[in-house]
């Protein structure tokens, strides 16, 4: 087993004991009785958490971890672990972060990341890139528009794209499955869009619901709509935008810098195509869908 470690993380190292070496993993071999310490950063999420649950025994180097913030980690990624508090019933929510590219100092991406809230928050660094913030809810919790602002200051003061999914509030009891499909949306959101953003459940699963959909199903659903758009391109973007911006015709019109006659022109002409009103919001769900489809 040392010998495939080895060839798989050449940087590793060995030793008889953990050796307080900066960002190093120290895992105990029982066979070779000894540890291997390996660079969290040539860990995947997955290898990581495959590591600790082969290799229980292990050593953690904190400059990614205090100790509230281990406690969290251990209970949302490891089987078997304990709550990290009594109270099972207070409400927190997780949310995740992906920094385009790996940082030198944690210390400094975490205290940034912690001024993004009025109040105390845990970060956890699973690597040099991705984390997590645990949020307790109170009446100062983080609101989108906050967060949005928050993260053109981090990528004003570091020079580098932060992309963050902004997860439910749940009682500490049920919050570990539902942060597993979260971690599902937030990957499946960054392996879709190329530009860095704020996420949320209701920004990312309609499409991720649309992706798992059967290519035959999808076809039927919306083979009128896509025609429609793809005779005007100007039609798709017009749609999306509109049902983005809860059918306000005076901010579609500003953003897409048309007239709000020409606007109203462009709604009625696909309402008139597609027999869909937009109004209605299952009409409008539906166009939105194909919208999502054919990008």
């Amino acid at each position: 087993m040392l010998e495939r470690l080895k060839a798989r993380y050449p940087n590793a190292c060995c030793a008889d004991a953990p050796i307080p070496m900066k960002h190093m993993v120290w895992f105990w071999l029982e066979e070779e009785n000894q540890y291997i310490g390996i660079d969290p950063g040539e860990l995947t999420r997955e290898e990581m958490l495959l590591l600790k649950t082969v290799f229980p025994k292990f050593y953690e180097e904190q400059a990614l971890f205090g100790e509230e913030a281990s406690k969290w980690y251990e209970y949302l990624f490891l089987p078997e672990a304990q709550a990290p508090i009594e109270n099972e019933n207070a409400m927190y929510r997780i949310t995740q972060f992906s920094i385009a590219k790996e940082v030198t100092d944690s210390s400094e991406v975490q205290e940034a990341l912690k001024n993004m809230y009025v109040h105390n928050v845990t970060v956890a660094m699973i690597n040099k890139r991705e984390g997590i913030i645990i949020e307790e809810k109170n009446q100062t919790a983080a609101a989108e528009d906050d967060l949005q602002a928050s993260i053109h200051a981090f990528e004003s003061d570091f020079y580098i794209p932060i992309s963050l999914y902004l997860g439910e509030f749940k009682t500490v009891k049920t919050i570990k499955p539902y942060f597993r499909l979260e971690q599902q949306l937030f990957e499946f959101a960054l392996s879709r869009h190329k530009k860095p953003a704020l996420y949320t459940m209701h920004s990312v699963l309609p499409l991720y619901l649309l992706e798992h959909m059967p290519e035959g199903e999808k076809k039927l659903l919306f083979e009128s709509l896509l025609e429609i758009f793809k005779e005007d391109r100007d039609m798709l973007q017009t749609v999306k935008l509109y049902l983005e911006n809860f059918t306000n015709a005076s901010l579609t019109a500003k953003q897409l810098f048309i007239h709000r006659n020409s606007l109203q022109y462009r709604i009625e002409k696909f309402e008139e195509k597609s027999g869909l009103n937009l109004k209605n919001f299952t009409s409008a769900m539906l166009a939105y869908l194909a919208c999502l489809q054919i990008q």
